[in-house]
């Protein structure tokens, strides 16, 4: 009986050893191509969630004519990257001493990429945050 408790003893200690030092799966970080670039369906949702979130407080429309207090997402002018990656962080994160807070944890990824795909679906310029032929002047 004695070796028993022992036992116990010592299993408890290895198993609550391995809980509390063991670190935990860490998840895996945002990709850097949006998964939903070209999905109709996903493009269709994003403009839905944009237009709720975004539009609903700060940002304009792409065919609103009212100025927006914050900047177009619909024009070339980038501040802070133009490259798909780079607009999910900026939603992600925020832009620190502006208005635009981050949305991480607030709103699930997947929400954001399909608003990245929106706004680059309805955007007048490349992926590369040049005009596009049809928006050059």
């Amino acid at each position: 009986m004695r070796t028993f408790m022992m036992f116990l003893r010592r299993s408890a200690l290895l198993f609550f050893t391995l809980c509390v030092f063991t670190p935990l799966p860490v998840s895996a970080e945002s990709p850097s191509q949006n998964p939903f670039a070209g999905d109709a369906q996903a493009i269709a949702d994003g403009k839905k969630h944009f237009e709720g979130v975004c539009a609903g407080y700060c940002h304009v429309t792409e065919s609103s004519t009212r100025p927006g207090q914050c900047p177009s997402l619909f024009d070339c002018e980038w501040k802070n990257g133009a490259k798909d990656a780079d607009i999910f962080r900026i939603m992600s994160d925020g832009v620190p001493k502006t208005q635009m807070i981050g949305f991480k944890g607030r709103l699930p990824d997947e929400m954001l990429w399909k608003i990245v795909a929106y706004l680059r679906s309805a955007s007048k310029c490349q992926q590369d945050g040049k005009p596009s032929a049809a928006a050059a002047h």
